[in-house]
């Protein structure tokens, strides 16, 4: 995988749109790298488009296959490892320096957020970034 590749997917994923959808700014390799990632979690967690769509828009239906999608995200990205222990210093550096302030204190915010399991906290995360600067909050 591209180097570059997890850096681009965070920033989509956690997303960091400060002016207009971060998804513009990509090349079609790097949409297509992202598709990869996302079509791959879908397919692993059975995740359903149409609750993927509505957590985009920050409204985050309990679902467990949602959660697994997140996960499976949050995972692949390396941001969080099998036990479900996020990594919130990882998920900030990997963030541009015109980023690393906004975004820094959106998931800095976020420390110590936990679920019962790798699933749920990936959902307990997003929630929380999406509660910490709605703004700014983005996933794919």
């Amino acid at each position: 995988m591209h180097l570059l590749l997890p850096v681009v997917i965070f920033v989509v994923f956690v997303g960091f749109a400060s002016a207009g959808n971060p998804m513009d700014s990509l090349d079609d390799d790097q949409k297509e790298m992202l598709k990869m990632l996302h079509d791959s979690c879908v397919g692993d967690s059975g995740a359903d488009e149409g609750l993927i769509a509505k957590a985009i828009k920050g409204d985050f239906t309990d679902d467990g296959n949602l959660k697994a999608y997140m996960a499976c995200i949050f995972q692949n990205l390396g941001a969080m490892d099998e036990n479900g222990v996020p990594d919130m210093d990882t998920m900030i550096s990997m963030l541009p320096a015109s980023m690393q302030e906004r975004g820094g204190k959106m998931i800095g915010s976020c420390k110590g957020v936990t679920g019962s399991d790798a699933a749920d906290t990936a959902m307990k995360l997003n929630q929380c970034f999406y509660n910490a600067d709605p703004g700014y909050y983005f996933m794919f």
